[in-house]
């Protein structure tokens, strides 16, 4: 059995250049039956391949930080942009 952050980097790849994903929310919010189906091609790959190797394993785990870092910074700078929207509002707001 393959490790599952590697079977889902390798998912996200394929579906990828399947032309399925665009960005990475695109799999969140694909159906389950289609993560299934790439899932289970990525498992059928290592498994052909004789996978994971190693530097699979890494490359999955980096991806993974890198994607929650990436939502991170998205979550930051969505609040950051509607904290300065809400004192703009307040400043330009006209005294009663």
């Amino acid at each position: 059995m393959t490790d599952e952050p590697t079977v889902t980097h390798l998912a996200r790849r394929l579906a990828h250049n399947d032309g399925h994903l665009i960005d990475d929310t695109d799999w969140e919010h694909a159906s389950a039956d289609l993560r299934k189906d790439y899932q289970d091609l990525a498992r059928a790959t290592l498994t052909v391949l004789g996978g994971p190797t190693d530097a699979q394993r890494e490359v999955a785990v980096l991806d993974a930080e890198v994607r929650e870092l990436t939502r991170q910074r998205d979550r930051y700078r969505d609040a950051w942009h509607a904290a300065c929207t809400r004192a703009v509002r307040l400043r330009n707001r006209k005294p009663r």
